[in-house]
């Protein structure tokens, strides 16, 4: 069974590797990619500070579809704007200070302010984005991106096998 504990005293470094640490043992224990997206993303939820969404987006044919995911009830499809759209069609890694600023972004929540959306790669092809949200503004730091980028290479490690 999986715990999370003795978190509360760490700071944010320290928080993103224990749940860096937490995800690796958990992709390690997990083949199935639906059910080791559901505990990567409560993981994250649960250990990671200031969030209000953290989950997984999954593409199918011409669109994303929501994935696993913590937090309120989101958007159920994305297709032609947005960061997890530009993520997905771009390849690459969107780190967004502030989601008001970004022209197309789609609201799923009116608290978020700030966004990471990290593509996630099988034979080089995406099928699909692990998406968090912040209500702060700037939240996510160059830190955050390096271990989610870490966390996601894990997965990609597993998924490719």
């Amino acid at each position: 069974m999986l715990e999370i504990k003795g978190i509360e005293n760490l700071d944010n470094k320290e928080r993103l590797d224990y749940m860096l640490d937490f995800g690796k043992a958990t992709i390690k224990t997990e083949k199935d990619m639906i059910a080791m997206m559901a505990n990567i993303s409560s993981i994250i939820f649960n250990v990671v500070e200031d969030l209000n969404w953290a989950g997984f987006y999954l593409v199918r044919e011409d669109e994303l579809v929501l994935g696993p995911f913590q937090g309120l009830p989101a958007c159920t499809r994305l297709a032609d704007e947005g960061v997890c759209v530009s993520a997905w069609k771009n390849k690459k890694v969107m780190r967004i200070e502030n989601v008001h600023d970004f022209k197309g972004h789609v609201a799923c929540d009116s608290e978020s302010n700030s966004e990471l959306v990290l593509p996630i790669k099988i034979k080089g092809e995406v099928i699909g984005v692990l998406d968090l949200d912040s209500p702060n503004i700037g939240r996510f730091t160059e830190l955050e991106e390096e271990k989610f980028k870490e966390l996601v290479k894990a997965m990609e490690k597993e998924l490719n096998k």
